[in-house]
């Protein structure tokens, strides 16, 4: 995976999701025959160039992933036409014209869109033999639409990018427009970028609605005000029915999917088989929301006369025991099922606020034992770092319990990504305070971490790239415990995360979200100091602490964790074999990170001041009456030192970008610093920008100085 991304240094994340997510459809379904002679990259871009222009085709004529790669012309002689679809039920024919950018700032000129409506007039004027030989299987069908009493042109243009036109391509679209429908409503357009299609990749990546049919005997009620809800009992047999059709994706917004048996759900299934009738009396029912409801009723319209609701986008917010309990026990007994009935409240949530479901979610959890983890499910930024994992490494993220772990190379979950960002952040007391209660992690008020962790949003490759390493770590550790015996295996085996922890500070955050090779060269060199950290952390214990203190206690508690990993890393440090070996140069070809590619280029000279800029409200909030107290800790001077280029006007010492901003924050004692570190977007150059954005616009630069024989 860390191949296909080292050319994406410095690329928007929307970009590189909608790149990953156009090369998974489109890659077996596209035509390059046409361009066999060129270079992978270029065949590349004119890959992305035409799947773009099939996923314009997609989404504005609604049709599939196939017909859209059918649809595209792209090519000599398609006269700026990238892509031709025609409904096979209506008059109607959508023109496609597509520009990708790799940096996602493409934009139509006014050359192109001039060279877009004359191939339209073309069509208009029949002249279909001027078009390539990928159009003429639409020929027939152009025409005949042409013919239609009841024709309509759509015109969609695209570019990756976030400007839409340039001022003189929509002028000339306006008056193009208004000549084309000068007799009737003939031609509309329509513009699609970058937001449109991040947009659409994220709703591929979300489970497809579950919609239920309920069937309320006599006796219910419904509230109207303030939001549309019903109260009664259901069959549980059609209950079980819900499961049997949807599965997982009834409780997707729900805290955590089934438990399996559990004593609570072994308990339910009995009282199921052996007193059906009973059940109704033992068991709190069931929540559901959905997003609207139909109702048929059976005879008489009146309320409590029986009914059966249509519930689109269904969703269990509670009772997801419940039902997969009922399931197990209709799986066994059918029959026994149809005497039984379960309470249930149905909410419909047209109109309500869009905070709604989450807060009923979150408050009607109570039945079975709810940890903290489960309502991370619930934080909208799992949901992004979820899609995330999915678009950026095609990779599974797992947020809620009961849900299958992906394979070690498939993907985490969350509370495996959790404890990795946790032996990752600076403080080793997070390390020992886990040690004493996991539940930290997920606790958000004061005392807990949950906001220092994920609270910036970490990158799914940060996030990936650290689960990795503590992986690793343990594992060596595993194998090295083997060959140990006494004290030194039981700190092996107790002081993993402690062991972990250090391995993360030798290594740093420094380019860990950056796309390449350099962050993984230092993870295989990191890795094997396992062995130097472990014999260095048991001598420091016994220096420190004896020959037979009890060690579950020291790794739990904070002071002796931090006074511990502060003498191995002083140790390790004064210890010349003991350097984690120098990382190797991205190969010959790829794209370096941030600092080597702009120090390679030159951009920035010597002694050029650079000013430190946080980049979120909450760092701002912590960080100014500190930084504005002694001016000199906003300022740098750059060094053309490709792994540590800058120079803290406090304390004349170099520092990578990412290791200022930490040494910042710590020494601004700033209590809730997040686990992400955006170190090249940190640092500004004065009427330039950060240096993450002149990183990006030297490769934007570079790439408009090739070839890309797939654009118009």
């Amino acid at each position: 995976m860390e191949d296909g991304i080292n050319a994406l240094q410095g690329v928007p994340l929307e970009v590189r999701h909608i790149r990953a997510a156009l090369t998974r459809e489109f890659a077996n379904l596209l035509d390059l025959d046409d361009v066999p002679a060129l270079s992978p990259a270029q065949r590349e871009r004119v890959f992305l160039s035409r799947a773009l222009a099939a996923k314009t085709a997609q989404l504005v004529a609604d049709c599939t992933a196939a017909e859209a790669a059918e649809a595209v012309i792209d090519g000599p002689a398609d006269h700026g036409i990238d892509a031709v679809m025609v409904s096979p039920t209506t008059a109607e024919i959508w023109l496609i014209q597509a520009k990708w950018s790799a940096q996602g700032t493409a934009r139509l000129d006014s050359t192109a869109i001039q060279k877009f409506l004359h191939g339209f007039e073309q069509l208009l004027d029949l002249q279909y033999d001027r078009f390539n030989a990928r159009f003429q299987p639409w020929a027939d069908r152009v025409d005949a639409a042409l013919n239609a009493p009841t024709l309509r042109v759509h015109l969609a243009l695209a570019a990756l990018g976030d400007d839409s036109l340039t001022d003189q391509g929509q002028d000339l679209l306006r008056k193009a427009i208004l000549e084309f429908n000068q007799v009737e409503e003939l031609v509309d357009f329509r513009f699609l970028g970058v937001a449109d299609f991040y947009s659409a990749i994220r709703q591929d990546t979300l489970p497809a609605p579950a919609s239920v049919t309920a069937t309320l005997s006599d006796g219910w009620h419904m509230n109207s005000t303030p939001y549309q809800t019903y109260l009664g009992t259901v069959t549980a047999d059609e209950l079980a029915m819900w499961y049997e059709q949807h599965r997982e994706r009834l409780f997707d917004q729900n805290v955590r999917y089934p438990l399996g048996m559990t004593s609570v759900n072994a308990a339910m299934v009995d009282s199921l088989l052996n007193n059906p009738h009973e059940f109704w009396y033992f068991n709190n029912g069931i929540t559901v929301l959905c997003d609207s409801i139909r109702t048929n009723y059976f005879a008489r319209h009146a309320e409590g006369q029986p009914v059966r609701l249509e519930l689109a986008n269904a969703r269990v917010v509670n009772g997801a025991q419940t039902v997969a309990a009922v399931h197990h026990a209709y799986e066994r007994e059918p029959q026994a099922l149809a005497e039984a009935l379960i309470a249930v409240r149905l909410i419909c949530l047209d109109g309500a606020p869009t905070d709604l479901a989450q807060r009923i979610t979150q408050a009607t959890n109570t039945q079975n034992h709810v940890e903290a983890r489960d309502f991370a499910a619930l934080d909208p930024q799992q949901e992004l770092i979820r899609q995330d994992f999915a678009l950026s490494l095609d990779k599974l993220y797992v947020l809620k319990r009961g849900e299958q772990e992906p394979a070690p190379t498939a993907g985490c979950s969350v509370a495996e990504a959790a404890l990795a960002l946790a032996c990752a952040y600076p403080d080793a007391a997070l390390v020992a305070r886990f040690r004493q209660n996991s539940d930290v992690l997920w606790r958000r008020e004061p005392g807990g971490v949950y906001t220092r962790l994920f609270g910036s949003r970490p990158s799914a490759l940060q996030i990936w790239r650290s689960v990795r390493l503590l992986r690793r770590v343990r594992d060596e550790l595993v194998t090295l415990a083997r060959g140990l015996e006494g004290r030194s295996r039981v700190v092996a085996d107790r002081a993993d995360l402690l062991v972990a922890h250090i391995a993360f500070q030798l290594i740093g955050s420094d380019g860990i979200d950056e796309p390449g090779d350099e962050w993984e060269a230092q993870l295989e060199a990191t890795v094997t100091l396992t062995s130097v950290i472990l014999a260095t952390l048991v001598d420091q214990l016994s220096a420190r602490h004896g020959q037979h203190a009890f060690l579950a206690r020291i790794f739990r508690d904070e002071q002796s964790c931090l006074h511990l990993v502060s003498a191995v890393l002083r140790s390790m440090e004064h210890g010349a074999e003991q350097q984690p070996t120098t990382p190797r140069r991205p190969s010959r070809g790829r794209r370096p990170n941030t600092v080597p590619l702009l120090v390679e280029h030159g951009l920035i000279s010597d002694g050029t001041q650079l000013i430190y800029r946080p980049n979120s409200a909450a760092e701002r909030e912590a960080l100014h009456d500190w930084l504005t107290e002694v001016p000199e800790r906003y300022l740098a001077t750059w060094v053309n030192d490709s792994r540590k280029p800058l120079v803290w006007a406090l304390d004349d010492r170099h520092y990578s970008p990412a290791g200022l901003v930490l040494r910042i924050w710590e020494e601004a004692q700033w209590a809730e610093r997040p686990a992400a570190v955006h170190g090249a977007r940190g640092w500004y150059l004065p009427g330039e920008g950060t240096l993450a954005e002149l990183a990006s616009e030297l490769l934007a630069d570079a790439e408009t100085a090739g070839d890309d024989p797939g654009a118009e």
